[in-house]
């Protein structure tokens, strides 16, 4: 009997001890990019002027990860294992710039690759992220090469941005906050491009 108490005492320690150390275990967090311009749009227009088609977005390999990454001293890139993306980051890089694009241009008609069948499209955004993480110094850094191409695939406007936003929060959470208000800088420079562009042949 007294073996037999042992046990139990035994296996009820443990099952307390295990408790506990699944309770101080910490909860992964999951983020998603956000398009801030799109929170206060203006009503898209009855006649869309021009189609603009944002093209799937590049991003280096580490950077698409399903972990938060972040710069540190010696060009070293660190994981962040408790927050996570709900989306690859490419994808994500996508839908924000064209739904802030689609807020920033309500006369035109802004679509997200795949393109509907047989849609055409006048003018092709293509961007190319090459950081989108926060820095050594604290501050996110997005930066990009991009281009509008026009229907004969000659490319009209070509250039590469960098964006700086300071995080207003610690850890992963304001370092998204960052990437999100660089990429709003980021397609508001895209979206004066736009406005330059002549509009096409035949109106939409």
């Amino acid at each position: 009997m007294r073996r037999l108490a042992l046990v139990v005492t035994c296996l009820a320690a443990t099952v307390v001890l295990s408790g506990c150390m699944l309770k101080r275990s910490p909860v992964p967090r999951t983020y998603v990019l956000d398009p801030t311009e799109a929170k206060n749009a203006a009503q898209p227009s009855a006649q869309a002027v021009a189609v603009i088609g944002v093209a799937k977005v590049g991003v280096p390999s580490w950077l698409d990860s399903p972990t938060v990454m972040a710069h540190a001293a010696g060009g070293e890139i660190v994981a962040d294992e408790l927050s996570r993306w709900g989306e690859p980051v490419a994808r994500g890089a996508q839908r924000v710039l064209a739904e802030n694009l689609a807020a920033l241009l309500p006369d035109r008609r802004v679509l997200a690759e795949p393109f509907p069948p047989r849609q055409t499209i006048d003018y092709r955004v293509e961007v190319t992220i090459a950081d989108a993480t926060r820095q050594v110094d604290g501050s996110v850094l997005v930066e990009a090469r991009w281009e509008i191409v026009g229907g004969t695939r000659e490319a009209l406007v070509r250039r590469r941005s960098s964006h700086r936003a300071r995080p207003t929060t610690a850890g992963a959470q304001g370092e998204v906050a960052a990437v999100n208000e660089a990429l709003a800088a980021l397609c508001r420079e895209i979206a004066d491009a736009v406005r330059t562009l002549p509009p096409p042949a035949v109106k939409r």
